[in-house]
């Protein structure tokens, strides 16, 4: 392990051992985990060892362990003696745990939910809540039940807590949370998320650096041309569709007729030269001839259909 990865290794244990105490630098936290994707993967490693030895502390002393664990147990309240943790780490999951057996439950197959016409609510284990939208996938996996996978829509109800940080991947998006209310949209290379409270970051390797999303605030990725663009947003309107409607600001018009197909069950296409229209207002989603019909209207475009489908056209001069 190199220098820098020992002090990486280091400040996980000096944070994981500080979040224990009442006087805990939350921001302080937040901002490590941030500066650089490796603090993050540090921590997580070094919990997930914690939780290990904790919980299987009776099996690795009488595999003749004691030393190893109670070296760990005594420099539990010792911040500076935990700057050996990435050697101790390395030897030990690859000697003690494996020879209890723990690797298939680390490897365990993910939980997969699919959603068809209808929301559906999902417990995760630590309590938080994951409402899954209509015509979308969550794939739930890791030990700790925190490593997740979206395709489609989903509002995330997250639990906090320090010691777990939630990773969502969403499309080239990488969305890391200790405990907020966000949602979430996915349609192709493009990914928007609305935070409605708390704080998420938003990584991806088409940025040059992550983006702290904070409350009130909505994010469009696009990953085809690797861009970013933050706005405001009303509380009211940051997953709107749990309660009927759409609401969007200055939003591309695919990107509507995206959720008016997972949302209001209504197929439509457009020209091409309509894909640069962007569209402000909100759309009811209980009746989707309607709400495409209103879409037309506020527009100013022509609507035909055709058996199920429906298409937009460009305005006549």
């Amino acid at each position: 392990m190199s220098d820098d990865e020992d002090r990486i290794m280091s400040e996980a244990a000096a944070w994981h051992v500080a979040s224990s105490d009442d006087g805990m630098d939350w921001d302080g936290f937040t901002a490590w985990l941030e500066a650089d994707s490796r603090h993050s993967h540090a921590y997580n490693e070094l919990v997930l060892v914690d939780s290990l030895i904790d919980e299987h502390r009776p099996m690795l002393l009488s595999a003749g362990n004691r030393k190893a664990v109670g070296g760990i147990a005594a420099e539990h309240g010792a911040v500076v003696r935990r700057r050996h943790w990435g050697r101790w780490v390395g030897a030990a999951m690859a000697a003690s745990l494996a020879a209890v057996f723990l690797l298939p439950a680390i490897f365990a197959q993910p939980t997969v939910y699919r959603t068809t016409d209808k929301a559906q609510q999902i417990a995760l284990a630590d309590g938080s809540t994951v409402t899954l939208a209509p015509h979308s996938r969550l794939s739930v996996d890791g030990r700790d039940k925190d490593q997740l996978a979206l395709a489609g829509g989903a509002w995330f109800d997250i639990k906090h807590d320090p010691n777990r940080t939630l990773a969502i991947t969403a499309g080239d998006v990488e969305i890391r949370d200790i405990g907020t209310r966000f949602d979430v949209q996915t349609e192709d290379k493009v990914v928007r998320v609305g935070v409605a409270e708390g704080v998420v970051t938003v990584a991806s390797q088409a940025l040059s650096q992550p983006i702290r999303l904070e409350r009130g605030r909505n994010l469009l990725f696009d990953g085809g041309d690797g861009t970013a663009l933050v706005t405001p947003a009303t509380d009211p309107a940051i997953g709107a569709w749990r309660n009927g409607r759409l609401s969007y600001e200055d939003t591309p018009l695919p990107l509507v007729l995206d959720d008016l197909s997972r949302y209001a069950g209504v197929h439509v296409t457009m020209p091409d030269s309509l894909r640069s229209r962007r569209f402000s207002g909100s759309l009811i989603i209980g009746n989707g001839e309607a709400a495409i019909r209103d879409l037309a209207q506020v527009l100013g475009l022509p609507l035909e259909r055709t058996g199920d489908s429906y298409r937009l056209g460009e305005r006549s001069h």
